[in-house]
């Protein structure tokens, strides 16, 4: 793999095309993120919350010249002073604390017209609809420490009175850090009291912070508008988090959902500055907060323990090739980073349904946000170095969108690497981040009248993508031929094909509960049914219930299929496909000599353990092929080949002559020597 750099990016770069916004996947816990917030403030709780000049664009923005306004527990901000220098004169300050009120009026004594009163806010001696707007820099968040029954027993005092001296269409804006607790009970009050309420985020107070080197928690200011009472009110609660653009939301969840993400990438953001963070284990989307499509998957990686050329660096992934071992798992970036020599280094993956004009147009739109995880100190106008691999970025098109019953939403798209290679997939939508089935496609030309070359784009059956499919051919050398083949599981049909274009003398059955997938394979990977390759649409499970009571037998029965629950730990095949008493089964569907091939992925090593268990009570002899880089482990199964392993090296020779032989091929289709280093045997 060629690594190229596309061009250095210089630090000071903060133009950036497209607004983009983190959706952090490491969970952070709020008490956590709360903890550290709470260490880091110390006393001084007002600074936290911005000075005029950080909330001004969003002050000026919901409360007019005109208004008459009052200060909520004002302490010893100089917020209203500064509102009234630019214009805001009808200003009334309450604070419960007298000698805090003594103090401002002393220090403000030079505007005689603004008004400082000593005061309950909860129980306040105000007119009815007084004010026609309420201002409110942490005084709710210093009212309301948690949910008790006492402080919420104060805050509805409050908000009830809020309610009393507003005027219908006036506002409560209030600038917060919105901590659980408080998002939650203003969701609920405001809206069933037949307010509006919009939350908006003041960046600038954020970006003040981060620009001195501080924790950046993320600021808001909410807007409560208030509107007469109705019966039948339909809540409207909108989003402004970047920018001018204004959201609905749909429900009080999905603003917590974008409120938390906010606050837990602070967090994220914090633990990256301060390189808390060791080896991999950071990664976060940037969407487009218009479409709120995810545009770019990034994945943070620290390697600590090694020299580096470079404090950070961005690596780039081509288009289709996020599936790779080097840039689609944590070994494999780790590796990345040690090579690229990075201290810390940012992966890009791109994402589907989206454009992405070239290297460079990435590079820009990006330059500002991965600014935002570099690691601590690093000096103004560094230039960070944007790699990928060679000059193309490569290209993706879905030709196939469609709706299975099974497999839900899945589509088949064509993805044209840097270096020429045009591959055809198919993809869940449940499950992107694994290709289902991957086909090679070629071009023929065919000669037409008048010297006219017609060209087309064919599968090339030549190609199997999956090592562990190859490694499944490969069990193929411990039966004897002509044999009777069973497949439960066909995807898009490839394994099925090449099996039948380079084992003439079988027959293949290729079961699937999916009729959808059988009319892919058709369609779109080049599967065609005849007298030796044969698909049935059927539940795998009954199939085989089916053929033992009917004393169906076959040499070779092959568990390729995949499992829909993701929560187990064990994504091929379904648990009911390995549990003892079905595997009891399959071994009454095998002929003498006969065995079953099994595709193993299972991240839990304890199920992993309880599987192979099973599979050693039910079967004499059985190999494990362990898939280098991969999670796949193929299980050759039998109880009726004594020396097991002996007879799997011979037959991995006659199959892998073969193969070579039909492909016109001088290099070894199978890695023999990497097969047999990697095969152990687990029984007997």
């Amino acid at each position: 793999m060629r690594t190229r750099p596309i061009e250095d990016s210089v630090r000071s770069v903060d133009k950036v095309k497209m607004n983009l916004l983190p959706k952090t996947h490491k969970e952070f816990s709020s008490k956590e993120y709360w903890n550290t917030f709470f260490s880091q403030r110390g006393t001084k709780a007002f600074e936290w919350y911005g000075e005029y000049t950080e909330l001004c664009g969003l002050l000026h923005k919901y409360i007019k010249l005109q208004d008459k306004i009052l200060i909520a527990g004002c302490g010893n901000s100089a917020i209203s002073a500064d509102l009234h220098k630019v214009g805001y004169k009808d200003i009334i300050n309450v604070d419960i604390s007298e000698i805090v009120i003594r103090q401002m009026q002393a220090k403000y004594s030079e505007f005689p017209d603004m008004q400082w009163l000593q005061m309950d806010i909860t129980a306040s001696t105000f007119e009815d609809e007084q004010f026609s707007c309420v201002f409110d820099k942490g005084t709710l968040d210093a009212l309301m420490t948690d949910s008790s029954q006492e402080v919420i027993s104060t805050i509805n005092k409050y908000f009830t009175e809020l309610s009393r001296v507003l005027r219908v269409g006036g506002r409560y804006v209030c600038v917060s850090l919105l901590q659980e607790h408080i998002m939650d009970y203003v969701l609920q009050w405001f809206p069933q009291n037949c307010w509006m309420v919009r939350v908006c985020r003041c960046e600038e107070a954020e970006k003040a912070r981060t620009d001195v080197g501080e924790f950046s928690f993320p600021v808001f200011v909410l807007v409560c508008t208030k509107f007469r009472q109705m019966p039948n009110f339909n809540p409207v609660i909108e989003i402004q988090l970047h920018g001018d653009m204004v959201q609905r939301v749909k429900n009080p969840d999905e603003l917590k959902d974008n409120v938390r993400e906010l606050q837990q990438y602070a967090l994220l953001r914090h633990n990256l500055h301060t390189q808390k963070v060791a080896g991999e284990n950071m990664c976060l989307d940037l969407f487009d907060p218009k479409s709120g499509n995810t545009r770019y998957l990034l994945h943070v990686v620290d390697s600590p323990k090694n020299s580096h050329t470079l404090k950070f660096a961005v690596f780039i992934v081509p288009h289709g090739r996020e599936h790779e071992w080097m840039f689609g798992t944590v070994e494999g970036r780790s590796k990345l980073a040690e090579n690229a020599g990075a201290l810390r280094l940012v992966v890009v993956h791109l994402c589907r349904d989206q454009v992405y004009e070239s290297l460079k147009a990435i590079q820009d739109e990006l330059s500002g946000k991965v600014l935002e995880i570099a690691p601590s100190k690093l000096p103004p106008n560094t230039k960070i170095p944007f790699l990928s691999v060679g000059d193309d970025l490569g290209s993706r098109k879905e030709v196939k969108r469609g709706h299975s019953k099974w497999s839900g939403d899945y589509l088949v798209e064509e993805v044209h690497l840097p270096e020429s290679l045009k591959l055809r997939r198919l993809i869940f939508l449940s499950n992107q981040n694994v290709i289902q089935s991957e086909a090679k496609l070629t071009t023929v030309r065919e000669k037409k009248k008048k010297g006219k070359v017609k060209e087309s784009i064919a599968i090339d059956h030549s190609y199997l993508s999956c090592e562990h499919h190859l490694a499944m051919v490969a069990g193929l050398g411990l039966i004897k031929f002509p044999a009777d083949l069973l497949l439960i599981g066909l995807g898009g049909g490839l394994l099925a094909t090449y099996i039948h274009k380079y084992f003439s003398e079988s027959v293949l059955t290729a079961v699937d509960l999916d009729p959808a997938m059988v009319d892919v394979a058709q369609e779109w990977f080049g599967f065609t049914c005849n007298s030796r390759l044969k698909a049935e649409v059927a539940d795998g499970l009954d199939f085989i219930t089916k053929a033992a009571n009917e004393g169906n037998k076959y040499s070779v029965i092959m568990f390729d299929v995949d499992s829909k629950d993701s929560s187990l730990g064990m994504s091929c095949p379904p648990r009911s496909f390995v549990e003892r008493n079905f595997l009891n089964k399959v071994a009454t569907c095998l002929t003498e000599g006969g065995i079953l091939i099994l595709n193993l992925v299972c991240r839990d090593e304890n199920l992993k353990a309880e599987v192979l268990g099973d599979v050693k009570a039910v079967f004499t002899s059985v190999l494990c092929q362990q898939i280098p880089e991969e999670v796949n482990c193929i299980l050759l199964c039998s109880n009726s080949l004594p020396e097991m392993k002996n007879k799997w090296e011979k037959g991995l020779q006659v199959v892998n002559s073969s193969l070579k032989e039909q492909q016109k091929s001088k290099a070894n289709i199978i890695n023999m020597m990497e097969y047999k280093a990697n095969v152990k045997v687990l029984s007997p």
